[in-house]
């Protein structure tokens, strides 16, 4: 069986910046851990204190391999963790803005693979899951939680306001197009290019349909009884078949399969 422990950051401004911060522990007897993981363009960093799990893309049957630090960050594909032996993990969810400030560089080359950490901040890395495996597992959210402090320490009101852009290209438009967007949040439609590409690695454009399809996923998984072309429409599309054809190209499988899903983690907007 699975066990998870969710560490909610204790210091309240870490908590604007971090979604999550949460543990699961299993045994080698394990065979599946439950639940699909949709694309959510935002990252994941995970650290493995055991033995590191695979992962299964949808529409593949081999499970691949994951470093045993790593950031994971997801635009296209659903996602299943797979047991390889007994593990334990700690990891935390940031939207992009604020893993490239903690990486210290843009999130460019980062999307849709499995990239280990150390790869990216050297030797820091390591140490970091060295001190988390040593760690009682109740300590290690708080332990997480100084070593994110200290990533972060240079947070100030650029990135502020680079957070505040992201999230309304994430969650506050559907229909409206990229200049009209820039000028509702009160920039030009050149700095919101460049803030994108900076600090996600994206542009407006894919930072705007991440959010449509994180928020129809959200729609599909939360609101069972309302029909797959309703939710299409809230989610900012004209008619059900170009939904489903994005659909299926973001996600991987159909709004009818993910809603056949028992479990689905999918990150819900902080309306």
């Amino acid at each position: 069986m699975a066990t998870f422990v969710d560490f909610t950051p204790a210091m309240p401004a870490l908590r604007e910046l971090v979604r999550s911060v949460w543990g699961i522990s299993y045994t080698s007897s394990s065979d599946a851990m439950p639940g699909v993981i949709v694309p959510d363009a935002h990252v994941e960093f995970v650290f493995q204190t055991g033995s590191p799990c695979a992962t299964l893309a949808a529409g593949t049957t081999m499970p691949l391999p994951s470093p045993r630090g790593m950031i994971f960050a997801q635009r296209h594909g659903t996602l299943k963790l797979k047991p390889t032996g007994a593990n334990a993990i700690v990891a935390f969810r940031t939207p992009p803005t604020v893993a490239s400030v903690i990486l210290g560089q843009s999130l460019v080359d980062c999307w849709d693979r499995p990239i280990a950490l150390s790869d990216l901040i050297g030797r820091e890395a390591d140490r970091l899951l060295d001190r988390i495996a040593a760690a009682p597992i109740a300590s290690r959210g708080a332990l997480m939680e100084s070593w994110l402090i200290s990533r972060l320490a240079n947070w100030g009101n650029d990135h502020t306001r680079n957070l505040q852009l992201e999230n309304a290209l994430l969650w506050r438009f559907a229909r409206e197009s990229v200049s009209t967007l820039a000028d509702d949040v009160g920039v030009t439609l050149r700095t919101l290019r460049r803030h994108c590409a900076k600090y996600a690695g994206l542009s407006p454009k894919q930072l705007t349909m991440s959010g449509r399809i994180l928020r129809a996923c959200a729609y599909l998984c939360d609101n069972r009884q309302i029909p797959v072309a309703e939710v299409a429409l809230r989610a900012g599309f004209n008619d059900q078949a170009a939904f489903t054809n994005a659909f299926r190209y973001y996600v991987g499988i159909t709004p009818t399969q993910l809603r056949s899903e028992p479990i689905v983690y999918c990150e819900r907007p902080r309306d």
